[in-house]
């Protein structure tokens, strides 16, 4: 599984939510998303069918319409 650094998570706020984060923020949250995708593998277990997760695809597309509405 491909890693997630503290660079993706920066460039990530940064083209999706404007938004400046510090290298030390940055690498904490990769680490824990890291940590939270590493789990994640053991959600089908827990029959949660039918329950978008809030970083699905749909989520996304979304919110990311949301945020080109309010650049303009």
């Amino acid at each position: 599984m491909a890693q997630i650094t503290g660079e993706t998570v920066k460039r990530m706020a940064r083209d999706i939510f404007d938004y400046e984060i510090s290298d030390a923020d940055a690498d904490s949250m990769a680490g824990t998303a890291g940590a939270m995708l590493t789990l994640a593998r053991q959600l089908t277990g827990l029959g949660l069918d039918g329950i978008e997760p809030p970083f699905g695809f749909p989520n996304l597309v979304a919110e990311a319409i949301i945020q080109s509405k309010r650049r303009g």
